[in-house]
C-alpha cells in the first residue's frame, strides 16, 4: 500500500488527538530508516515512531523500545537541537 498523501491525511487526524498541544522531549534513531519521538501531552508520554524503508514505510504510536546506538547519528542530533521542547 503506498503512503500517499490520503494515507497521511488519516494518520495525521488519527494521531491530532492524542499528541495536538505535546512537548517533544526525546528523540532516538535506533536504525538509518526509523526515528522515535517521545511526547509528554495531555498528562501521558508517548512513542511515536516513523520508519520510512521503501518496503515498510508508516508512523504509528508505540510501547515497544529498540536498543540504540552509543553514538547518536548526525540527523537525529539535528533533529534534537531544533525539535526537543518544542511544542507542536
Amino acid at each position: 500500500m503506498a503512503f500517499d498523501g490520503i494515507v497521511l491525511k488519516q494518520v495525521i487526524k488519527e494521531l491530532e488527538s492524542c499528541l495536538l498541544g505535546g512537548k517533544i522531549n526525546k528523540i532516538y534513531q535506533p536504525n538509518k530508516n526509523e526515528i522515535l519521538f517521545g511526547v509528554y501531552s495531555n498528562g501521558k508520554h508517548y512513542t511515536l515512531l516513523v520508519n520510512i524503508d521503501a518496503n515498510h514505510c508508516r508512523m504509528h504510536l508505540t510501547n515497544y523500545s529498540k536498543p540504540n546506538p552509543l553514538n547518536a547519528p548526525n540527523f537525529c542530533m539535528l533533529l534534537r537541537k531544533h525539535l526537543v521542547r518544542c511544542k507542536n
